[in-house]
């Protein structure tokens, strides 16, 4: 399995395709397989790196803290290493969020920026929402049924009620309970942190002031029917970086490229085309 070193921790990445290199960073505690059928609508066009953050998937274990900038650190250093040329960078939900803090920190390492169903902060409802996983998660562990209750906030209602979508569901459940429930109530903690919703951040900044500062060529997609990340927060996302572009799917739910890979996809080619 191919690996990158950064600072003596293996970073796994899956390789496929040939020619300008499309990163993509995965949602919340899944690993590359989260984009298991976007790769290959992508891989005709681009090469495509698709990354296991830290703690997550064939990627190192640590016992460490897990932020969004740790996770951003991290593929600064494996950019840097896999393409002498900048790349273009996807990141969907949390790995939104890390793409951005990519996008702000190096910006001279990116051709273009793609955020999904992300947040540079958090509404009420989605700081509730992941403050009760994280509390189930500390008295349950990562159970069948904890994974559950997450599953049904990122698969809309109809796609769940489709044998395909509730299929779906499954592989994705199975791919969750599969992290470590003591690393993964780290990565819960972590949309908390990055949406600086913990005690002690009351007075800190949120993200959405730095966007202003991505100089990058951006797209950011929302769903209309997601229900954990409205499209008001890819909206608010979209407003505050410079000339960013805004595409909004009707249909998709949290996670696009499993509910509607071939429209999500299409809108992306259509964007890298003129970068």
């Amino acid at each position: 399995m191919p690996t990158i070193d950064i600072d003596g921790i293996e970073i796994f990445y899956a390789e496929q395709g040939m020619g300008d290199t499309l990163v993509l960073l995965p949602g919340l505690g899944f690993d590359h397989r989260y984009y298991r059928f976007a790769v290959p609508l992508f891989a005709p066009h681009y090469r495509v790196i698709s990354f296991d953050p830290r703690g997550i998937g064939a990627s190192e274990k640590v016992d460490d803290n897990y932020t969004v900038e740790i996770w951003a650190s991290d593929f600064v250093k494996a950019i840097a290493k896999i393409s002498e040329k900048p790349v273009h960078l996807l990141g969907t939900s949390l790995g939104g969020s890390m793409a951005m803090a990519v996008a702000e920190t190096a910006p001279e390492l990116l051709r273009s920026l793609t955020i999904v169903g992300s947040f540079s902060e958090l509404d009420r409802a989605a700081e509730i929402n992941f403050s009760l996983r994280s509390k189930l998660i500390a008295r349950l562990g990562l159970s069948e049924e904890v994974a559950t209750y997450m599953g049904l906030w990122t698969m809309s209602r109809s796609f769940i009620n489709s044998d395909q979508g509730y299929e779906q569901m499954k592989q994705n459940l199975a791919l969750i309970t599969r992290n470590d429930p003591v690393l993964y109530k780290k990565f819960v903690d972590s949309v908390l942190a990055w949406g600086r919703c913990l005690p002690g951040q009351e007075n800190e900044p949120k993200f959405t002031a730095k966007l202003s500062n991505i100089k990058t060529p951006t797209l950011v997609i929302g769903s209309g029917n997601d229900h954990l990340i409205p499209l008001s927060l890819s909206e608010k996302i979209a407003s505050h970086i410079p000339g960013a572009e805004l595409f909004v799917m009707q249909e998709g739910g949290h996670i696009p490229f499993i509910e509607k890979p071939h429209d999500a996809c299409a809108a992306v080619l259509e964007f890298l085309k003129k970068h």
